[in-house]
């Protein structure tokens, strides 16, 4: 089974789903399970759909927020339905799991949005890369497990289904790492005046996907942090 992968389902509607999901999970050799705020959970329902699979759902991790789900996570995808106007680097599944390629040793979290409205805005700002499954034009509306089964066929199949351990030493920082860098540069921002109540919400939003898309290392992380730091202190005074 696949240690480093999350799939983060983000305030799912009906429990079904998450029981049909944990079962797309274990068919494909996923086994941590992240829900964010569910309408319903523990649930008969769930465990009903899950059918040989409780133990994902007996294992998984409930939070009540995106944030705090993806503390630990070194790459965070955000899956979408349908083609977002932002500048979140966007990727196919076939891009994608090259770059889990990349990733082994790290842990990514997958994030799949509500069965209605999907990830919101300020969701999707969390994330590093946003990916679209494609469907027909005539229908759209993929089901949430089918969703999940999806992305876990494309990256057993991707895997070839065994468990290996990457060479690849990248020393990818964590994303509350990443996001401490965000909050101090956009304090700085403030301070300086060159965030208003008028512009806050397109700079904001534009830092989040700036940082994100940045493959940063914990040297790197290190010196902005320092840098950032240093700055902020200099104009309290």
């Amino acid at each position: 089974m696949s240690t480093n992968i999350n799939i983060v389902l983000v305030n799912t509607s009906h429990p079904g789903n998450i029981g049909s999901s944990a079962r797309a999970m274990k068919t494909m050799g996923l086994k941590y399970l992240k829900l964010v705020s569910p309408k319903k959970f523990p649930s008969d329902i769930a465990n009903a759909k899950a059918v040989g699979c409780v133990d994902i759902l007996d294992n998984a991790t409930v939070t009540t927020s995106l944030a705090k789900s993806l503390t630990t996570s070194k790459l965070t995808v955000g899956l979408s339905a349908r083609s977002r106007k932002s500048n979140i680097p966007c990727l196919t599944l076939s891009e994608l799991m090259d770059l889990l390629g990349k990733y082994k040793n790290d842990e990514v979290s997958i994030v799949f949005g509500n069965e209605q409205s999907g990830l919101s805005n300020e969701e999707l700002q969390l994330c590093n890369y946003l990916v679209s499954i494609p469907t027909s034009n005539a229908y759209t509306s993929l089901n949430l497990a089918s969703a999940v089964q999806i992305f876990s066929y494309e990256y057993f199949k991707s895997s070839n289904g065994v468990e290996h351990t990457s060479q690849d030493t990248n020393d990818h920082v964590s994303h509350s790492t990443k996001q401490h860098i965000i909050d101090l540069f956009l304090s700085v921002m403030f301070s300086l005046g060159i965030i208003t109540n008028k512009n806050k919400k397109s700079l904001t939003q534009n830092v989040h996907i700036i940082f994100n898309k940045t493959d940063l290392t914990d040297n790197e992380a290190n010196l902005y942090l320092g840098i950032l730091s240093k700055i902020h202190k200099a104009i309290e005074k």
